[in-house]
């Protein structure tokens, strides 16, 4: 059943061949997460095959001249798409913590030049992941400059009700960017309907 929803996962945007189902059947493998785990991103072992198959996740950044920053969350049935090697600034580390207790789903590292080398789907299959992390990164970043923080609130609510209910106000807050305490007096707002 976890392979199958890998599969359907993957194969939203383009078609995957009966060759390439196969190929991911056989290789494929799960690995389980405790809650509050955390891992520096360039020591993960995850790769751009990676799907959280069971829990959640956050992508942070931390550096020695400031607090944590809380960049992306992750869902259930998502892929992070992240490179190990990403370096955004200088003395800091990409983290990603998982919520709680979760499961990635992936193909191991020596696999992925096999899948580029033999099935011409799995280029576009790769474009499309990347293309929806960038939109992702993208809305976030809109969502930041273009609306209030109760508006922000409200859309986070719409689209991360779970990890508003896994995740420290603090880490919701810093990736709102807003105040955790005024995350605390949005929350006792009613909201709008």
């Amino acid at each position: 059943m976890e392979k199958e929803n890998y599969l359907h996962q993957l194969g939203k945007d383009t078609a995957i061949s009966a060759g390439l189902a196969a190929y991911i059947n056989y290789v494929i493998t799960a690995q389980p997460f405790p809650a509050k785990q955390i891992l520096p991103l360039n020591q993960s072992g995850l790769n751009i095959t990676s799907l959280i198959s069971q829990g959640s996740a956050r992508l942070f950044l931390k550096g020695e001249e400031y607090q944590e920053q809380t960049l992306l969350f992750f869902q259930e049935n998502s892929f992070p798409g992240l490179e190990r090697n990403l370096h955004l600034l200088a003395e800091s580390t990409l983290y990603l913590e998982f919520l709680e207790e979760s499961e990635i789903m992936m193909l191991p590292d020596d696999h992925i030049a096999n899948l580029f080398r033999l099935f011409p789907e799995f280029p576009n299959i790769q474009n499309d992941l990347n293309r929806t992390l960038n939109q992702t990164l993208l809305n976030h970043q809109l969502q930041l400059s273009l609306y209030d923080s109760y508006e922000r609130y409200e859309k986070f609510l719409k689209e991360y009700a779970h990890i508003s209910l896994v995740c420290e106000q603090k880490k919701i807050a810093s990736y709102l960017g807003i105040d955790p305490k005024t995350l605390s007096r949005l929350r006792g707002r009613p909201r709008r309907k």
